[in-house]
């Protein structure tokens, strides 16, 4: 990672440290809720066909109605992911101890089947692993296999709202542990888009500012994201006769957000159905931004999430 990717990183992240809390919302909160949110995701550059649930109790840490400290509860559950290439899940513990934080871990177990140019992994960070070589290669010797892996994330999340603007920053760091073809030592990882060392760490963050407003009986938020992505090499991610200077696997986007959840009715059994559409650009990728793909081709993600609250839901 360059010490310019390494500093845009770490002022996303920064920026946000001394934001003051969010304000208090109109329902009460209950002290326990068993809650399940879903979010199915379709996207392109790259392409991608995904559905995510989260699935657990939550318990409210104490009652206090101010700003700071309403929105407060520790979480435990499963995180299930599932695409036509693979599926992953995950037990999850939340903590939220004030309303501007969320700390999230993950421990997580991947399993690809070997199709859709997943699973491919290489010998060098240095390898080429675009699209056009991945599809190119998919049934050769550096082709798909299946093959499964061990993933554990730490996510801690910032967030405030000043009126109708909301800033919003959440940070990802993941070690994963795949079981590689032997003398492999990355792999692709089509949710980061990049290549992810097969023992290792990656670096990611995404920040938000928004400005949510009413429309009809919904809320429509608006605004910008900025997505950083970071793989964190060493020399085992490389040959013997490689360095890790000049390596540049990273990516960096920019462009708009916007989501309309149609109606807010509290803690229901069906609830928040939201509508969320992302466009944006690579401001540096190492096949999205001009060398293999135009950079005016955009990043699009096109979702559909709703909530349920199962316990007492009304």
């Amino acid at each position: 990672m360059t010490n310019r990717l390494k500093f845009r990183a770490f002022t996303a992240l920064a920026g946000l440290l001394l934001l003051p809390a969010l304000p208090v919302a109109a329902d009460p909160v209950p002290r326990d809720r068993l809650v399940l949110n879903d979010l199915t995701i379709a996207r392109y550059n790259p392409l991608g066909l995904e559905t995510q649930v989260r699935f657990g109790w939550q318990h409210r840490l104490y009652d206090d109605e101010t700003p700071l400290r309403r929105d407060n509860f520790v979480f435990a559950g499963t995180y299930t992911r599932l695409s036509p290439a693979s599926a992953r899940l995950a037990a999850m513990v939340e903590v939220q101890p004030l309303s501007l934080l969320n700390l999230r871990f993950t421990a997580e177990y991947l399993r690809y089947y070997g199709n859709f140019s997943f699973l491919q992994s290489r010998p060098s960070a240095y390898d080429d692993l675009s699209d056009a070589a991945m599809k190119a290669n998919a049934t050769g010797p550096q082709g798909n296999y299946a093959g499964d892996g061990f993933h554990a994330s730490f996510e801690p999340l910032l967030q405030v709202k000043f009126g109708p603007v909301a800033l919003r920053s959440r940070a990802f760091l993941g070690w994963f542990a795949m079981n590689l073809r032997p003398g492999d030592r990355v792999w692709y990882e089509s949710t980061l888009d990049i290549a992810v060392p097969g023992h290792g760490l990656v670096f990611a963050n995404d920040l938000d500012v928004l400005y949510g407003f009413d429309l009809g009986k919904g809320k429509l938020n608006v605004g910008t994201r900025y997505s950083v992505v970071a793989p964190l090499y060493t020399a085992e991610q490389v040959l013997p006769t490689q360095s890790l200077d000049g390596l540049s696997n990273g990516a960096q986007r920019l462009g708009l957000l916007a989501a309309y959840t149609l109606y807010d009715d509290g803690y229901t059994a069906v609830n928040k159905p939201t509508i969320l559409l992302i466009s944006a650009w690579y401001l540096t990728h190492r096949y999205r931004a001009g060398e293999e793909i135009s950079q005016a081709f955009p990043y699009l993600l096109l979702g559909f999430a709703f909530q349920s609250d199962l316990l007492d839901a009304h």
